[in-house]
């Protein structure tokens, strides 16, 4: 009686079979899309803010605190959805890279490592950006913009 292989590789194809586009396309997420995502959630947050710290007279059609925290508040989980799914994506496209891997310095190995890296370095300044956001009150946040 023959019994299944315990290696956790794959039975049958090659031993290392090329990386999809799919992968690699993970891979170039992670790297520049999640830190996109970062800096344009930076740049709605600081935009929100400072409209919604000036004056009263020119603030009349921007919308109003509760408005802003609104806002401020689907934009992040918006923001952290997509993050959190890249990250995700990146991090099996490298384990499934470096498995596939000919040599230990390739080169689409290199890229996924550094944007499963990059995605969630950038996944958890997007954390610790939304918890700014929601651990302080906006109104003290409007003394930087005085």
């Amino acid at each position: 009686m023959a019994s299944a292989p315990t290696s956790g590789q794959p039975t049958g194809g090659s031993p290392n079979p090329e990386p999809t586009r799919s992968q690699r396309v993970a891979g170039w997420l992670g790297l520049c899309a999640v830190p996109l995502i970062w800096l344009l959630h930076l740049a709605l947050g600081v935009t929100l803010v400072s409209t919604a710290c000036a004056d009263p007279v020119t603030r009349d059609p921007m919308p109003g605190w509760h408005g802003t925290q609104w806002i401020l508040g689907i934009a992040s989980v918006c923001a952290l959805v997509f993050a959190l799914a890249i990250t995700y994506a990146a991090g099996r496209a490298w384990r499934k890279i470096a498995y596939a891997a000919k040599q230990k310095r390739d080169a689409q190995r290199f890229v996924a490592w550094c944007g499963a890296t990059t995605s969630v370095a950038f996944t958890f300044g997007l954390a610790y950006s939304i918890c700014i956001l929601i651990a302080v009150p906006i109104e003290r946040l409007c003394t930087a913009f005085d």
